[in-house]
């Protein structure tokens, strides 16, 4: 008889001592998945076979004792001498190798995972050791937590490294292979805009509000300086009287300066107005910054890439506009879709395509999608987003771009509190937010004072203003308050609040109570839902 043939028939047999399956023929090596080269030292075929058999045997012995271990203390396990593809409990992967089975229940575990070094190091990714646990700490079980590696949801009965300190997860297979070059935290980015970081704008800046439609016109106004000086009057069809360009600083009635005067602000944009800009040669209030005047009377824009934009001057409509792309009501110019009532008002229609932030490695890109949540602050929001689509990163616009770096707020006195990126060092064990006093989750930016330890949320410390973009004047009668009060705009302490929600107003539009005997003041928004309802 062939022995090759006789050998191949008998690779796979049935046994009367395990009848329930047909036994393999393996080789030791294939069992122990290990390299006797490694142990011998190059030595002879004798000696590997003796190695071999050794090794057998220890493994045959540990086969024989039945072990408890710390990660499922419920039952005893068993090492099984065959290599199998089971789903491993631990790691949840089905790589081959040898498993330990309980003996009571439906568990199984590498033998690989269950000898599991308790703390390791990644330098490369986290600063702190990293400790191994069985499950996900049920002091964390408030908040959601992701695989700092994979992104993937961490579920409760997952082994896991952790540092508790810094809220860090990662998968034991992940955290393992972490420091293999196909795993990255931030992968790299698949955009085809060239992430040249040069000519992006960085954020966060140092002011919610900072005129971006300034810092994009900025080289222009600089090279027309010579220009403007011989430029004195301009017909604009949003105003019917000629306007007068000023680029000089206008005396004020006395010297010296009140950091309490009005705001004025541009009737275009509704931001403070600067030079250069016009006014009215009549008189009149009306004021546009030079810049507001130059912009397009029509617009294709990639967010409605259907249909042109036309720019329209809402003033003295009874409606206010809702921008698609901030959501914030606007009453001054827009451009908007007559066939799709799309709407941007102007500070939105001419923000940059890509920025910089520092929460993330790569630029972002201007998006408008419904179903993007801000992995800032976890909420959809239905305008625009920034989006990172080769890391599943995204910023709602407000996260990205209206929370400034640093804000001063009333409760902590003498010095602004920075925004602050996880994670926290020397943070207390939990945070809760000194205005809502909700607890709040530890991997989301934070303003945080680590003078007087105070937490706040983004949207609690700077609220979302959604009538900035709202323009109003003069001086009215409501049925809420004894005085007359007018519209304005100021700058003050951070003790300058609304009388009624008690937050604060800097920069606001306000309705302002200016007899000597009275300081109520209220926010247009309280305003609003006084005389609309909310």
């Amino acid at each position: 008889m062939d022995i090759t043939k006789k050998r191949e028939d008998m690779e796979e047999i049935n046994h009367f001592s395990h009848k329930r399956h047909p036994l393999k023929l393996v080789n030791v090596e294939t069992i122990l998945g290990a390299n006797f080269d490694s142990h011998g030292g190059g030595g002879g075929g004798e000696e590997k076979e003796k190695l071999g058999v050794i090794e057998v045997d220890a493994i045959k012995e540990q086969g024989r004792i039945k072990i408890k271990h710390e990660g499922y203390p419920q039952h005893t396990l068993s090492l099984k001498l065959r290599p199998n593809a089971v789903l491993c409990d631990a790691c949840k992967a089905k790589d081959e190798g040898l498993f330990y089975e309980c003996d009571s229940c439906d568990f199984w575990i590498h033998k690989t995972c269950a000898s599991l070094s308790t703390t390791i190091h990644l330098p490369n990714h986290h600063n702190h050791p990293l400790t191994l646990v069985y499950s996900f700490p049920k002091k964390f079980l408030k908040f959601a937590y992701y695989c700092e590696f994979c992104g993937i949801y961490i579920r409760w009965n997952d082994w896991l490294y952790h540092c508790a300190n810094c809220r860090y997860f990662a998968h034991i297979k992940c955290a393992l292979t972490a420091e293999q070059p196909s795993i990255q935290r931030d992968g790299p980015s698949t955009s085809t805009v060239v992430e040249d970081e040069n000519g992006l704008l960085h954020f966060p800046m140092s002011d919610e509000f900072t005129d971006l439609l300034k810092l994009q016109h900025h080289e222009k106004m600089t090279q027309d300086d010579d220009d403007e000086k011989t430029v004195i009057e301009h017909r604009h069809w949003s105003h019917e009287h000629p306007l007068i360009l000023h680029v000089q600083p206008q005396p004020k009635p006395n010297s010296m300066s009140d950091c309490s005067d009005p705001i004025q602000v541009c009737q275009g944009c509704v931001r403070p107005l600067s030079l250069p800009y016009y006014t009215c040669k009549h008189g009149c209030s009306f004021t546009l910054h030079k810049y507001c005047i130059e912009i397009p009377l029509k617009l294709q824009h990639p967010l409605h890439p259907d249909h042109s934009l036309a720019l329209i001057n809402t003033r003295g409509h009874d409606n206010y506009y809702r921008c698609n792309g901030c959501e914030s009501f606007c009453n001054t110019f827009v451009y908007k879709c007559e066939t799709c009532e799309f709407n941007l008002d102007v500070n939105c229609a001419f923000l940059p395509k890509t920025i910089k932030h520092k929460s993330h490695n790569h630029p972002l890109i201007q998006v408008i999608d419904p179903d993007l949540i801000c992995k800032a602050c976890t909420k959809w929001f239905k305008g625009i987003i920034y989006a990172c689509k080769a890391c599943s990163f995204t910023l709602d616009l407000y996260c990205a771009m209206r929370s400034p770096h640093s804000l001063v707020h009333r409760y902590c006195k003498g010095h602004e509190i920075p925004l602050t990126y996880p994670p926290v060092m020397d943070h207390p064990e939990d945070f809760f937010c000194d205005i809502c006093e909700e607890e709040m989750h530890p991997k989301f930016p934070l303003y945080y004072c680590h003078k007087y330890k105070n937490s706040f949320h983004l949207h609690c410390i700077n609220r979302l203003k959604r009538y900035a973009n709202v323009f109003h004047e003069g001086t009215l009668n409501v049925p809420y308050h004894r005085h007359p009060l007018t519209y304005v705009r100021r700058k003050k302490t951070p003790k300058y609040v609304c009388s009624n929600c008690n937050q604060d107003i800097n920069g606001c539009l306000i309705l302002e109570c200016q007899s000597r005997v009275c300081t109520f003041n209220i926010c247009f928004e309280c305003d609003y839902n006084k005389v609309m309802g909310p």
